[in-house]
């Protein structure tokens, strides 16, 4: 749905309601869960198309938000998302070099429930955990972006995203591992994306 959303809003809508946080944490999120779909028992390829969709999908709207934001002076807007975007690509590829030796040496160890979470099917070592993760930056940028006024909310995306908090937590519940953090993080997404959803239809 949110590629679907994506596509619409390229198709029928300007650039000036694309919010370029939320379309770089859509990338990323996109990216960790077409992994996921991969490792996930059984292994969901239309789950994983429709990521690869999204990511094609998102990248798109980033660039007419680059190029809208650059055209009238909002340099600014651009390189402080570039600088967080940065920042946040340096951990990631920080903890997939490091994380593997980290994780064997913590199970090595012996230390109890520590090395049980570190060796556990769907621990923080694993992207079972970490596609998940990656949800909470969405609830976070619709809750830091929570006084965007109205008229640059995009309906398509935001009903989009609240869909997703509602399906995906039920789907967290069928699969094996059961993912109890994946479940979590769509109700906290369906609540901040729905009240987003909700200041649109009432402006």
């Amino acid at each position: 749905t949110m590629s679907i959303a994506a596509i619409s809003d390229a198709v029928s809508k300007g650039p000036e309601v694309i919010s370029l946080p939320m379309t770089s944490v859509l990338v990323l999120y996109s990216s960790l869960f077409l992994r996921w779909s991969f490792a996930v028992k059984p292994q969901n390829l239309f789950l994983g198309a429709c990521h690869f969709t999204n990511i094609c999908a998102q990248l798109n709207q980033g660039r007419r938000a680059i190029e809208y934001k650059l055209e009238n002076n909002l340099r600014n807007e651009v390189d402080d998302t570039a600088q967080k975007v940065g920042v946040v690509v340096a951990v990631m590829g920080g903890a997939i070099l490091g994380g593997p030796a980290v994780q064997a040496g913590l199970v090595r160890q012996n230390l109890g429930r520590v090395s049980a979470i570190a060796a556990a099917d769907a621990g923080p070592f694993t992207i079972h955990f970490w596609a998940p993760m990656s949800k909470w930056l969405l609830s976070g940028a619709s809750l830091l972006d929570y006084k965007r006024p109205t008229d640059k909310i995009s309906i398509s995306q935001y009903s989009s995203l609240t869909l997703c908090g509602v399906v995906h937590s039920w789907y967290a519940l069928l699969v094996t591992p059961v993912n109890y953090m994946l479940c979590s993080v769509n109700v906290a997404l369906l609540l901040s994306s729905g009240w987003h959803l909700g200041r649109k239809i009432h402006a």
